[in-house]
């Protein structure tokens, strides 16, 4: 997060309070355990990072493919760590990097939050959003399973629902991909669904507030437009309890409260990071390609249920017949091979077919 916007409490940037998450069995599955986090040095995996360590685990293996997010975390968090910790550049895809690194250090628990998340530049790269989304999470799945992780928890997005976007649709893709994993190979798989974080890297309130620290206009897509918002601890929170669930093979959600007009955002933060005197405005630019005017938290085969945990949904599904982790796989070997011939166009549209086909 940037300066300006670190002079002020995520709750004030978002204009309400945090929910009381707690971590209600999490130190219970993560002390004394061998902990891995891919994706490691990216906006939501260095906080994570830091709370996973106040859980004392036995060791942390720390996974990220970029050099200078994976130093820098280096450099901020290595003082503050109090248990022995790996910061390693691995790329997810790589599985007999992964084997190695499994096989020297035998991890119990795994949170794999190494993804491409940004949606235009999904639309424009479907091959390697295909790739990182699908093909490396399948890779860090079947090779946590092998040498014994005992939970793997996976992020995945409300964009995931009915999908007009290829990172919408990788994401629903994913998620069945582990269920199936959940019930086939014996590993504990957990789902977390979210929504926007507060404090992510190229998110929009990072973009306001260098619109609003240049003295520029605010650019926004339509003036309607929604999102669902929740902070950075209460996202790191929510995957550390979700570590813990007393049933494998769950989505579960945020207790987000209602949507956010992303107008109204726009001038909240103004009112707040704006010198006094400065002049609001805004250029509405239009809705971006993949991109809808409001998120959908749960598909028609859906609905949420309270768990024990506070600020925290189960989404339970009214499908009785989900895909085998076989059938999942094939489906995205055939993905693939549309990314690796080049057919761009053709690689979209079947990855939007199969996205609803699962929902």
């Amino acid at each position: 997060m940037n300066e300006a916007l670190s002079r002020f409490s995520q709750e004030e940037l978002l204009g309400r309070p945090s929910s009381p998450l707690g971590l209600v069995g999490a130190e219970e599955m993560i002390a004394g355990r061998r902990v891995v986090v891919t994706g490691a040095a990216g906006s939501v995996g260095g906080p994570l990072v830091q709370l996973l360590a106040e859980l004392r685990p036995e060791s942390l293996l720390l996974l990220d493919h970029h050099e200078h997010s994976l130093f820098r975390l280096r450099l901020e968090t290595a003082p503050l760590l109090k248990v022995p910790t790996q910061w390693v550049l691995a790329d997810v895809r790589d599985r007999r990097k992964l084997e190695r690194l499994f096989r020297e250090n035998r991890p119990d628990v795994l949170f794999h939050l190494a993804a491409y998340k940004h949606v235009p530049l999904g639309e424009d790269n479907p091959d390697q959003t295909i790739e990182v989304n699908l093909a490396g999470t399948r890779t860090v799945i079947e090779t946590g399973a092998e040498f014994g992780v005992s939970r793997l928890i996976y992020p995945s997005s409300d964009k995931a629902v009915n999908p007009p976007s290829v990172y919408g649709s990788t994401k629903r893709i994913a998620e069945r991909l582990v269920q199936a994993a959940d019930r086939t190979l014996g590993a504990g798989l957990s789902i977390v669904r979210f929504v926007n974080i507060v404090g992510t890297g190229g998110s929009v309130i990072e973009t306001f507030s260098a619109q609003i620290a240049a003295g520029k206009a605010l650019t926004l897509t339509d003036p309607g437009m929604t999102r669902y918002w929740i902070t950075m601890p209460e996202a790191t929170r929510l995957l550390a309890q979700a570590a813990c669930a007393p049933q494998s093979g769950e989505i579960f959600m945020p207790d987000t409260g209602p949507a956010i007009n992303l107008a109204e955002m726009a001038r909240h933060l103004h009112r707040l990071l704006a010198p006094d005197g400065s002049e609001y405005a805004v250029n509405y630019i239009g809705v971006r390609p993949g991109e809808r005017m409001h998120e959908i938290l749960l598909s028609s085969y859906e609905r949420s249920e309270p768990t024990p945990y506070p600020g925290i949904l189960r989404v339970a599904s009214s499908r009785r017949e989900l895909p085998s982790f076989a059938e999942v796989s094939g489906l995205i070997d055939d993905l693939l091979e549309l990314a690796y011939g080049g057919r761009l166009a053709a690689l979209r549209d079947r990855a939007l077919e199969l996205a609803q086909a699962l929902q």
